[in-house]
């Protein structure tokens, strides 16, 4: 039995690992939504456990799939008017600088409850880091676009 080459050995356990990230883990009520393994870093934000990779199957793009727990189902009872009232609001927000959220959902189980959200997918890190990057490159743009601009009859 041939031992295979390292290096295909190496490209064999990294297509392996791609397929386990890529693996649908749960699925949205409607279908749409399918959570991969994959965990993706959204920032630093409170109260929320989990964010994965997903796929939205009817646009054909990654997205992501947060869930909120509660371990208490009767606290979660007792705010879930709020909780939906704060999400029915949220899915309406649309601007350009800020996280889509697509669609939310609940689900209550015996001793838990979860509200499962989907935002846009900002592939650029946290919001803190891309407008670092954007107001640095917005400096040097400017800089530059003045005195590319100077002498042909453009205003600084």
């Amino acid at each position: 039995m041939a031992v295979p080459e390292p290096d295909a050995r190496l490209a064999q356990e990294k297509e392996e690992e791609s397929e386990e990230e890529s693996e649908i883990l749960e699925e949205s009520p409607c279908g749409r939504w399918q959570k991969r393994r994959e965990q993706v870093n959204q920032g630093n934000m409170p109260g929320i456990q989990s964010t994965f990779l997903a796929m939205d199957t009817e646009e054909g793009v990654e997205v992501v799939w947060n869930e909120l727990l509660f371990t208490d189902k009767k606290a979660f009872k007792a705010h879930e008017e709020k909780i939906k009232t704060m999400f029915e609001q949220l899915v309406l927000v649309d601007h350009p600088n800020i996280v889509k959220l697509h669609k939310y959902w609940l689900d209550v189980k015996d001793l838990k409850a979860r509200v499962i959200f989907i935002t846009e997918y900002v592939s650029s890190g946290s919001l803190k880091q891309f407008l670092k990057k954007t107001k640095k490159n917005h400096k040097a743009m400017n800089a530059r676009v003045g005195s590319l601009g100077a002498g042909m009859g453009c205003p600084r």
